[in-house]
Formats: C-alpha cells, sequence, structure tokens
C-alpha cells in the first residue's frame, strides 16, 4: 500500500507539471498589458482651424483702417489704393520734404546743435498762446494735416536752424530804427514803442536766417549723395 500512494503522488505531480506548462503556453488575451486609452483631446484640427478664424476676424475687424479706409456702397476703399493715389500726386514732393528734413538735422548736429523736449515744448505753449480765442492748437493742426509729431518734427527743425544762424542773424538798434521809418504807416498808431521794437527786430533776424539759411542749405543739398526709388 505505501508503494502504492508513492506512484500516485508520482502521477499526480507529473500533471501538475503538464497543467503548468499549459498554462505557461497560453498568453492571456491582455497580454502584453494595453495601454489606457486616453479620451478624445480637446484640440482637434476642426478646433484649432476654428479658434484661428475667430482670431483673424477679430485682428481684422479691431484693425480693418490699416487695411480700409472707406466704404462706398458696400465696396470697400483699401489703405493700398489711397497710398498708391497720393504717392502718384505728391509723392515726389512729400520725399523730398523727408529728405531735407533730414539732411538739416543731421548738419546740425554735427555742429553740436541738438534741440530738447523742453523747448520744443515751450515753443508749443508760445503757439497756443498766440491761438487764443481763435482756435485750438488742434484745430489748427488738422487744418493744415499735421500730426502733433509732425508739429513738434518742424519746431525741432526750425529751432536747430536759429541756433545755427543766433549769432550772424543779430539785429542792430539802427536796423531796427531803419525799418520803422521806411514802414511808418504801418506802426503809425502803435502806443507801445518797446513792443514794436520787439516784433521789428524778430521780422529782420527771421529775415536774416531766411537768407543765411538758403544759401548754406544749397550747398548741403548740393553736396549730399541721395538716390531716389520712388
Amino acid at each position: 500500500m505505501p508503494r502504492k500512494k508513492r506512484l500516485t503522488n508520482k502521477k499526480m505531480a507529473t500533471k501538475s507539471q503538464d497543467f503548468t506548462s499549459e498554462t505557461e503556453r497560453i498568453e492571456p488575451d491582455n497580454y502584453p498589458p494595453s495601454k489606457p486609452q486616453t479620451s478624445r483631446s480637446f484640440w482637434s484640427k476642426k478646433t484649432v482651424l476654428l479658434i484661428a478664424v475667430l482670431v483673424i476676424f477679430v485682428l481684422f475687424w479691431k484693425f480693418k483702417n490699416l487695411l480700409i479706409v472707406a466704404m462706398v456702397n458696400g465696396q470697400p476703399i483699401s489703405r493700398w489704393q489711397l497710398t498708391d493715389q497720393l504717392t502718384k500726386r505728391f509723392g515726389d514732393q512729400m520725399l523730398d520734404n523727408i529728405i531735407n528734413e533730414r539732411l538739416i538735422l543731421a548738419a546740425t548736429r554735427q555742429k553740436g546743435i541738438f534741440i530738447t523736449n523742453n523747448e520744443i515744448d515751450t515753443q508749443v505753449k508760445d503757439v497756443e498762446k498766440r491761438l487764443e480765442g481763435k482756435m485750438t492748437l488742434n484745430d489748427a493742426l488738422k487744418a493744415q494735416g499735421l500730426s502733433k509729431e509732425d508739429f513738434r518734427r518742424q519746431l525741432e527743425i526750425q529751432l536747430s536752424i536759429d541756433k545755427l544762424f543766433d549769432k550772424e542773424a543779430s539785429v542792430s538798434a539802427k536796423e531796427i530804427d531803419d525799418y520803422i521809418t521806411q514802414n511808418s504807416s504801418t506802426y503809425k498808431n502803435a502806443t507801445d514803442p518797446a513792443a514794436v521794437k520787439t516784433e521789428v527786430r524778430d521780422i529782420l533776424r527771421q529775415q536774416k536766417i531766411a537768407d543765411l539759411f538758403d544759401a548754406w542749405f544749397a550747398q548741403i543739398r548740393k553736396d549730399a549723395k541721395i538716390s531716389k526709388f520712388l
């Protein structure tokens, strides 16, 4: 009986080994482990395209004045069309103005003449004071088609020229008296002789500066190397 038991145990061990081998050969359905499924991404191609279209529309609406300057019965007039017409009619003149401004500022700065913002602000206040009761400075600039930046730049150029010829454009007392005598009809009703002399001095000084500037700038322009591609 003991021998029979040992045989039975051996047979059971063999069956157990066979079963284990079978289980090792059979792979489970989920082997190898599958990756967890992710939820569908919010940033799909359709979503990105829709957002891009909305952004373009918002930017176009916000900055439409950069592209369209007017609408006529639903038909747009582009800024390019306006610029093209202005360039054809006034382009050469405006380009010359810009060239002249750069030549003047470059030449005066080479001589150590620089205009500060405080000096320009003083001139702006002086102009505003003279316009009191007539119109505001903004209205005056608008009538001339100038922006505040354009106006300040003109003042910078004028102040630079004034400083450049300050000594050469000095006016003597005799010149002032001679001018008043020659234009006595203009000042016959004047009640403030000091104010008259101040006004005459400014007139004569500006005339001298203009004459000196014309000769000086003609030479500056002649010596400059200018290439136009308009």
